[in-house]
C-alpha cells in the first residue's frame, strides 16, 4: 500500500471541470494506495458532476461506489452520503438531500470524523427552514470548538459567519454580532486580512441595522482606506453600506456611493439573474 494522496487539497470549486480533470489523473494512485481512497476520490468526482449540474452522472457514479462499500471503507461511506446529499440539493430535492445530511452527521460523530460530521451539519441547515438554522449551526460550532482536528476546526471561522447571518435573519442582532466579532478574531488571528475586511463588512451592516449610523459610517470609512492601504479592489458591497448610511445621514455625497455601488455590482452575473431590483434601486438611488 502506498501512501494516499491528499485529493481534497486539488479541489477548485469554481472550476468542476478541471477538478474532475486532476481527480480522473489522480485515480490509479488512489486505487494503489487503498480501496477507502479510490471510493473517497470517486465521491469527489460525482461532486464535480453535481456541481456542473449533471446530476443523472452524480447519481450514476455514486451508484457504482454503493455496492463497494464495506467496513473496511466507513470515511468513503460518510462522504457518499454527504454527496448524495448535495446531489439532491442541488437538484432541489431538500427533503431527500437533509434525510442524508442528517445520516451523515449521526454516522460522522460515530466514527469520529468531526470535520465531516461539521461538514454534515453545515448541510443539514442549508436545507432547513430558519428557524431551525441556527440550532444546526450551533451544533456544528460546539463540535469544530471541542475539537482537536484541525480540519474540523478550520471550519469555525464559516460557522461563526453562517450563524451570524442566520442571527441577523431573525433578528437576534446582539448574538449576531458576537459571532461575527468571533470570526473577525479568527481571520486576524490566522492572518487573512481580505477574509478579515469581509468580518469587518459584516459588522459595519449590522451596526446599521441596529440603527447606529454615524458608527457604522466611521467603521466603513475606516476599513475603505485599509483596503486602498492594503491594494484591495473597491467593493460594490461597501458602497452599497456606505450610501445607505450616507442616505439616513443626509450626507450629500450618498447618491456618488450608490452610483458607485451600482457600477461594480452591476458588473455580479449572479446579481443580475437573482436581484435585479436591488441593481435598480442603487441605479436609481445613484441618479445615473
Amino acid at each position: 500500500m502506498t501512501n494516499p494522496p491528499d485529493f481534497m487539497t486539488l479541489w477548485d470549486y469554481q472550476d468542476p471541470a478541471a477538478t474532475a480533470s486532476r481527480f480522473q489523473a489522480l485515480l490509479p494512485e488512489a486505487r494503489a494506495a487503498s480501496l477507502q481512497c479510490e471510493l473517497e476520490l470517486l465521491t469527489q468526482i460525482a461532486r464535480t458532476h453535481s456541481l456542473r449540474r449533471q446530476f443523472e452522472k452524480a447519481h450514476q457514479l455514486l451508484d457504482e461506489i454503493a455496492p463497494r462499500l464495506t467496513d473496511a471503507t466507513p470515511r468513503a461511506r460518510l462522504r457518499t452520503l454527504l454527496e448524495r446529499g448535495r446531489t439532491f440539493n442541488s437538484a432541489g430535492d431538500k427533503g431527500s438531500a437533509r434525510a442524508l445530511f442528517e445520516q451523515a452527521w449521526q454516522l460522522g460523530l460515530k466514527q469520529g470524523e468531526d470535520h465531516l460530521a461539521i461538514d454534515a451539519a453545515h448541510m443539514v441547515a442549508i436545507t432547513t427552514p430558519l428557524e431551525e438554522q441556527s440550532r444546526w449551526h450551533q451544533l456544528a460550532m460546539t463540535l469544530a470548538e471541542r475539537s482537536q482536528d484541525e480540519q474540523a476546526r478550520g471550519w469555525l471561522p464559516s460557522l461563526y459567519n453562517n450563524q451570524g447571518w442566520t442571527l441577523f435573519e431573525l433578528g437576534q442582532l446582539d448574538e449576531a454580532r458576537a459571532c461575527q466579532q468571533k470570526c473577525l478574531a479568527w481571520h486576524e488571528q490566522h492572518d487573512n486580512p481580505a477574509k478579515a475586511f469581509i468580518a469587518r463588512w459584516s459588522l459595519a451592516r449590522l451596526t446599521r441595522a441596529q440603527g447606529l449610523h454615524e458608527q457604522a459610517m466611521g467603521d466603513l470609512i475606516q476599513l475603505q482606506a485599509d483596503m486602498r492601504a492594503a491594494s484591495v479592489a473597491e467593493d460594490g458591497y461597501l458602497f452599497e453600506e456606505l450610501g445607505e448610511n450616507a442616505r439616513v445621514l443626509d450626507d450629500p455625497a450618498a447618491p456618488e456611493y450608490f452610483a458607485r455601488a451600482w457600477f461594480l455590482l452591476s458588473q455580479d452575473g449572479w446579481l443580475q439573474a437573482n436581484e435585479p431590483e436591488r441593481l435598480a434601486r442603487l441605479k436609481a438611488l445613484g441618479k445615473l
